[in-house]
């Protein structure tokens, strides 16, 4: 088989006598020698034979002759014709196969003279157009056949054949100006009057013209006539068209009627809950008049001493009812607590003691005092006490804290923490309330409430917990008297 690459042509035949009888016989075709095909690395040779078939034809498929690639690259077929019943036997003769034409009959292209039985191979179909060959020499000039549309011998042209102005017409009348040596109009071709301004709106001189010359109207009546940009008239009101009538709701208001006011009478009916309690800075006038809770603390108090007689916010008892004659001495290591109330909120800068006698430089530095909520959580601390409490025979003792505190209302310990001295002789002497067994009368309670006076279980301390579990906490027998302010 074939390389692919080579074209072919299919070649077919039908032979038959005068009576239409079939022919027989076979048809040989056979190339010059040896061909070449350098592309497909193929020698080509010898003939090709093909028999008449039962109905005198032939079809034999056949490589084109002038395919791409062949040496020689010019050749053609010698096609022989043995047929049965012929007097020579048949004939010889040469045909070419053009690639161009894949199928063709030998009858179109076979000699159809017997005395000329050597066929010249005749080329097949034209190719395609060349290109167009150089450039040649440029021909002799052509003579001019008309200017501007004049065919006459002799043509003389004038300033109209060619769009123009008569040279007679510069600088005269009706004509057209020229320019000076300066590039300008000179003053003899100008009109009458210099060509200057005579008067502007009916003034001559120093014409100043104003809106009023003109006819025009001033920017402020401009402005109170017409709109301004971005000043065309409201299309819409919140979202509302034509005539407009809003409602409260339209504008997210309340309706007249409905809102508390901020000043004048007003009665208001139904349930109300404030986030915010409401508060006033004036005193109650009427049995039914809401007032302030430090109104009521004060008149409850009236004609005893209360914590802020003395100038503290909140105390763990009146300091008169202290036993005077046993003061507390604190155990080393031991946190004692001792409850104060608050009623009211209130900014707590100091702890306050009540020293009714000390030797002195006796205190370690880790003795201190502290402030806890009633959850155990110290919210206050003082520098060590060494510096706090000093020798006295009798004195309030203010122990700052390091930081103020902001208390809400509610009930807070202070913690106090001794080391040092003995705790039955030389330490600091705490005032305290009277007692009877283990526990002061004034630590009775209900079961799981605030234990008013108490010290934490864990012994030994050096400082005081940063807080505490409440079942930490139990009763015991001091009552310190403490205070805050």
């Amino acid at each position: 088989m074939l390389p692919e690459n080579i074209p072919t042509v299919t070649v077919t035949a039908r032979y038959m006598t005068p009576d239409g009888r079939p022919m027989s016989g076979t048809v040989e075709f056979r190339p010059p020698a040896l061909l070449t095909h350098a592309e497909e690395d193929l020698f080509l040779g010898g003939p090709t034979r093909t028999t008449l078939d039962a109905e005198g034809r032939i079809s034999v498929v056949l490589p084109a002759t002038d395919a791409p690639g062949w040496n020689p690259g010019a050749w053609t077929y010698t096609v022989t014709e043995k047929l049965a019943g012929l007097a020579r036997g048949g004939r010889t003769y040469q045909v070419a196969l053009a690639a161009a034409v894949p199928a063709v009959d030998l009858a179109d292209i076979a000699p159809a003279d017997p005395g000329t039985p050597q066929y010249v191979a005749v080329p097949g179909p034209p190719g395609p157009a060349g290109g167009p060959g150089p450039q040649g020499p440029a021909g002799p000039a052509g003579a001019v056949h008309s200017v501007n549309g004049h065919t006459e011998a002799d043509i003389v042209l004038g300033a109209a054949d060619v769009s123009a102005l008569a040279s007679a017409s510069a600088g005269a009348p009706g004509g057209v100006a020229t320019l000076g040596a300066d590039g300008l109009v000179p003053a003899a071709q100008l009109p009458a009057g210099g060509g200057a301004v005579a008067s502007v709106n009916g003034q001559t001189g120093e014409v100043l013209l104003t809106a009023n010359d003109l006819g025009a109207l001033t920017q402020a009546a401009g402005d109170a006539r017409y709109l301004a940009l971005g000043g065309a008239p409201v299309t819409s009101v919140n979202g509302l068209t034509g005539e407009v009538a809003l409602a409260a709701s339209d504008v997210a208001a309340v309706p007249v009627g409905e809102g508390v006011l901020l000043a004048g009478a007003q009665e208001i009916q139904g349930a109300k809950t404030f986030v915010t309690p409401p508060s006033t800075a004036a005193a109650p006038s009427t049995d039914d008049h809401l007032t302030r809770r430090a109104y009521v603390d004060a008149v409850s108090a009236a004609g005893t001493w209360s914590p802020s007689s003395m100038g503290f916010s909140g105390w763990a008892f009146d300091p008169a009812a202290a036993s005077a004659p046993t003061p507390q001495y604190c155990i080393n290591g031991w946190v004692y607590l001792i409850g104060i109330p608050l009623h009211a909120p209130a900014t707590v800068t100091n702890l306050v003691f009540y020293v009714p006698g000390y030797v002195g430089g006796t205190l370690s530095t880790s003795s201190f005092a502290g402030l806890y909520t009633g959850a155990g959580a110290r919210v206050g601390l003082t520098a060590n006490l060494t510096t706090l409490i000093p020798k006295t025979e009798g004195t309030t003792v203010v122990c700052p804290l390091t930081v103020p505190y902001s208390a809400k209302a509610g009930n807070y310990w202070i913690g106090l923490v001794v080391n040092g001295p003995s705790p039955s002789s030389n330490g600091p002497a705490f005032s305290r309330g009277a007692h009877v067994g283990e526990a002061p009368g004034g630590s009775a309670r209900m079961p799981g409430k605030f234990i008013r006076h108490g010290r934490l279980s864990t012994t030994g301390q050096t400082s005081l917990p940063t807080s505490f579990a409440l079942d930490k906490v139990v009763a015991d027998s001091n009552a310190i008297w403490a205070a805050l302010s």
